[in-house]
């Protein structure tokens, strides 16, 4: 279940992070984001419909815990920058 907790905080982290990408303007790294998106969402998928009804706690906790952290860190690596 380790597994599952760390493919969706993966996945929820580089979806607050595309999101602020986009509010940014940051083409490039929008770019680049979305396919590391795609592996992860299909990896968050694949582990769900391995352990079913299980995933529930890894899976929030890692999504609860990845959302926080993409906000914090995005706002710290890109303090003080233009868009």
């Amino acid at each position: 279940m380790v597994e599952l907790f760390l493919v969706s905080f993966i996945s929820v982290f580089l979806k607050g992070f595309q999101h602020q990408n986009v509010i940014g303007g940051k083409y490039i790294s929008a770019f680049v984001v979305s396919y590391l998106m795609a592996v992860f969402q299909v990896a968050v998928v694949t582990f769900v419909v391995i352990n079913g009804w299980a995933s529930i706690i890894p899976v929030g906790t890692g999504a609860a815990i990845g959302i926080v952290l993409s906000m914090y860190l995005y706002r710290k690596w890109n303090a003080g920058q233009d868009s």
